[in-house]
C-alpha cells in the first residue's frame, strides 16, 4: 500500500511511519516539520483537499495539537480539522482510514482531550475508519507524558510522584507493538468498537517511575504527592501562564481515567511488560 501519515515527525506519528515502511509499504508523511522520505507539509487546519490522495491507499491519522487551552480552542484546532481531514480522504478514494485516539477516550471522560478525542472518533467510525487506543507508550527515546516522566526521574534524586485514585494506574504499551498493530488494522475492513491497544496489566504511577529509574539504573527516593495538591499546583501555575511540561488537564485524564477498558482477546495484543 502507499499511506499517509499525519504527526509523522512527532513521536508517535514518526514511530508508525517507520514500521509502514520496514513492512514494505510507501508512506507519505504529513506534519508541520520535515521528515526523511516523502514528506508534505501539513498542520491541522490547513485544507486537506490540497493533500495529493492520488495513491493513497489508507490514512492513519495520529496528529494532534496540544498548544490548545480551552475546549472552544481545542475544537477549533483539533476537533473540526481532524474531521475534515477525515471526510476529504473518504472522498478523494482512500478506501482505509485508521485514527489514533487514547484510553482517556471514553463515555463520561473528564478531560478536554480525552474529550477531544472522542468526538473526532464518533466522526471517524461514521464514515468508517477503524479507531486505536493506544495507552500509555514506551519506547527507546520516548516522548509525549513517557518522555516527560523520563526526564523527571533522570533530573531528580528524590522525584515525587501522584497517589490517591486506585494509584492513578496505568496501561503500557511499546511503540513498536502501537505500530504494529496500526499495520494490522489498516487494511481489513473497519472495526467496529473502538480498539485498546495496550497490555491489559496495568501498573501504578509509583510503579511507572520505578521502572523507568531501574531501566536507567539510576537510584531514586520517591515521596507521594496527592493528587489534588498536585492539581490545585498545577492550575495555578496555568494561570499564572507558565509552561509546564505536565498540565492540568493530563492529571485530569490520569486520575479520572477509564473504569472499564476493553481488552480484544486475541493473540494481536500487546504483551511487552514495562519491566527492568
Amino acid at each position: 500500500m502507499k499511506v499517509a501519515v499525519t504527526g509523522a515527525s512527532g513521536y508517535v506519528g514518526g514511530a508508525i511511519a517507520r514500521r509502514f515502511e520496514m513492512n514494505g509499504h510507501a508512506t507519505l508523511r504529513l506534519s508541520r516539520r520535515e521528515c526523511a522520505g516523502e514528506w508534505q507539509r501539513y498542520s491541522l487546519g490547513d485544507d486537506p483537499t490540497a493533500i495529493p490522495w492520488d495513491g493513497i491507499d489508507a490514512l492513519v491519522h495520529a496528529a494532534y495539537d496540544f498548544s490548545p487551552r480551552t475546549w472552544e480552542e481545542i475544537e477549533a484546532r483539533n476537533v473540526m480539522p481532524s474531521i475534515a481531514l477525515i471526510t476529504a480522504a473518504r472522498r478523494a478514494g482512500v478506501r482505509h482510514v485508521v485514527f489514533i485516539s487514547t484510553l482517556s477516550a471514553f463515555d463520561g471522560c473528564r478531560s478536554l482531550y480525552g474529550k477531544a478525542k472522542l468526538a473526532i472518533e464518533k466522526e471517524a467510525m461514521a464514515a468508517g475508519a477503524t479507531v486505536i487506543r493506544p495507552g500509555l507508550v514506551w519506547g527507546e527515546g520516548a516522548g509525549g507524558m513517557m518522555g516527560s516522566l523520563e526526564k523527571v526521574v533522570s533530573a531528580l534524586p528524590v522525584v515525587p510522584y501522584l497517589c490517591g485514585a486506585g494509584g492513578l494506574r496505568q496501561y503500557l504499551v511499546h511503540e513498536e507493538d502501537l505500530a504494529e498493530s496500526v499495520v494490522r488494522w489498516a487494511s481489513p475492513g473497519p472495526a467496529c468498537e473502538p480498539i485498546s491497544c495496550a497490555r491489559p496489566a496495568s501498573l501504578t504511577f509509583r510503579e511507572v517511575l520505578s521502572c523507568i529509574a531501574k531501566k536507567r539504573k539510576l537510584r531514586r527516593m520517591f515521596f507521594p504527592i496527592p493528587w489534588p495538591c498536585a492539581m490545585a499546583s498545577l492550575k495555578l501555575a496555568e494561570a499564572c501562564g507558565l509552561s509546564l511540561p505536565f498540565r492540568s488537564d493530563s492529571l485530569t485524564g490520569l486520575v479520572h481515567g477509564n473504569p472499564a477498558v476493553v481488552f480484544r482477546d486475541d493473540a494481536s495484543a500487546p504483551t511487552r511488560a514495562f519491566i527492568p
